[in-house]
């Protein structure tokens, strides 16, 4: 008895161990690029606040409400597998001549089931995005990829740096959510794309 106790406290420490020392999905993933431009997350949404007040497009902003707040988070989860629609809000510009504020049209998307992760693909519309989502705590680190509308087939993470795109997911709302872009590689400071059911 004495022999199984130990070797149970052994499985539980070498389980506990190995657990405390695996690192999160998302790390293993993400190129050193796109961690830097997941780190200026927060710097992104400041300087294209700055750039849209400075347009006078700042009514624009407050009147998204929670899709423009970058505060804005509730407790719901992430999304279930499922049919959405999503609309991409650009913030900011990143050339000189662009608009600092934009709003595409609202086209079909979804969240597919990938294991312990989530797999989200818009696949309308003129700019396209596919990729994963990797649980973080209260939000959801997405790896993925921009494919443009003319193009055939969906781009995948890592095959064009200039395609990469990082951000996160938060739930914003009841049955609400919004996906953070920082630092695209072209046109806005921020993308946010906003996430609801289909329907």
């Amino acid at each position: 008895m004495k022999r199984l106790l130990a070797a149970l406290v052994l499985s539980a420490v070498c389980v506990a161990s190995l657990a405390a020392a695996r690192p999160v999905a998302w790390k293993r993933a993400i190129t050193a690029n796109d961690r830097q431009r997941l780190a200026g997350l927060w710097r992104a949404w400041t300087t294209a606040r700055t750039q849209v007040f400075a347009g006078g497009q700042g009514t624009a902003w407050l009147n998204l409400a929670a899709l423009t707040d970058p505060a804005a988070a509730t407790a719901d989860g992430p999304p279930p597998p499922g049919r959405y629609a999503c609309r991409t809000v650009k913030l900011g510009t990143r050339s000189a001549g662009m608009p600092v504020w934009t709003m595409a049209e609202t086209t079909p998307c979804r969240i597919d089931a990938l294991g312990p992760n989530l797999r989200f693909v818009r696949d309308g519309g003129a700019q396209r995005s596919a990729g994963i989502l990797y649980p973080d705590g209260d939000r959801m680190v997405y790896l993925g990829a921009l494919s443009l509308g003319s193009e055939a087939g969906l781009f995948r993470y890592k095959a064009d740096p200039d395609r990469d795109q990082v951000g996160v997911l938060r739930a914003i709302g009841p049955r609400r959510w919004r996906l953070e872009l920082p630092w695209p590689r072209f046109e806005s400071t921020i993308d946010v794309i906003e996430v609801v059911p289909a329907g």
